[in-house]
């Protein structure tokens, strides 16, 4: 299988997915598979339509942060919360403001949307 790739201002971003139909305010998980690697993500459409995206992993336990699959926000749409113990983090920045890894924050995985496909840069992860 091909893997996409994109370079933007000397960065490579590798495909992760299609996004033409996240909505504002969800969410959805993604896999990149790098040479047997697989960077786990989640994906945010914030309520202005901005795509962000972060690694797959609580600051807290490391754990995965989504309820069940593609779920990684509060009911209300508005923060993204983990599954174990009920933190809470800004979907815009990841800052975590509640809970037991408050001050800490969500691993970036940096993106660009082209087209309806989202790209992510993986290194360093």
């Amino acid at each position: 299988m091909e893997i996409k790739v994109i370079k933007e201002n000397g960065t490579e971003f590798f495909l992760a997915g299609d996004v033409t139909d996240l909505q504002v305010m969800a969410s959805r998980a993604f896999c990149v598979d790098i040479d047997s690697n697989q960077h786990e993500g989640f994906f945010v459409r914030v309520e202005n339509g901005d795509l962000f995206a972060y690694k797959n992993s609580c600051p807290h336990t490391g754990a995965p942060l989504n309820w069940t699959p593609d779920q990684f926000l509060t009911s209300s749409g508005r923060y993204v919360q983990c599954s174990i113990h009920g933190a809470m983090f800004k979907p815009e920045t990841g800052e975590c403001f509640a809970g037991p890894c408050s001050g800490k924050f969500l691993q970036v995985m940096k993106v660009v949307e082209r087209e309806g496909q989202a790209f992510v840069e993986v290194e360093g992860l």
